[in-house]
């Protein structure tokens, strides 16, 4: 990015964001979701419906939109 014509503090703050959404996807979330599903009772499917793939779907939309108003 920096080769690109970006600042340095941008294009490290872009890459912090691109890591942290790979956090929060479904197959990284895997432990973490099941055991929010177990402890609310709820079916794990929603759990990841609700809690993984609407946040990141989110994010990833609106990174890329982030950046072109840079």
């Amino acid at each position: 990015m920096k080769k690109t014509g970006y600042d340095p503090p941008f294009a490290a703050s872009v890459e912090a964001v691109a890591s942290t959404g790979g956090q929060i996807m479904p197959p990284v979330m895997g432990a973490a979701a099941f055991l929010m599903a177990d402890i609310i009772g709820v079916p794990y499917s929603k759990v990841i419906i609700h809690a993984a793939i609407l946040p990141s779907f989110i994010m990833w939309l609106c990174t890329p939109w982030w950046i072109s108003k840079r």
